[in-house]
């Protein structure tokens, strides 16, 4: 997973960015929310028209392990 930074006004330096969701602004722009791994506080950093891919945490990569499998009638159950 990679380490996704922005600027933290508290701090004065830019972090590492916990929990980073993507967020669709009004002007069709593409964001990352998070929360700051030093202060805490919000964080928002602007990264263009295309929507941010964000690599999965573990429990949902193991979620969808065991909910997207095909079973003996050879649909996905």
């Amino acid at each position: 997973m990679s380490v996704i930074e922005a600027y933290d006004i508290k701090a004065r330096k830019k972090v590492s960015m916990k929990n980073p969701q993507p967020y669709l602004m009004k002007n069709g722009s593409w964001a990352l929310k998070g929360t700051s791994a030093e202060t805490g506080i919000n964080l928002f950093k602007i990264v263009g028209r295309e929507k941010p891919s964000i690599a999965q945490s573990r429990f949902e990569t193991f979620k969808n392990l065991f909910t997207n499998r095909q079973c003996e009638c050879g649909k996905m159950c």
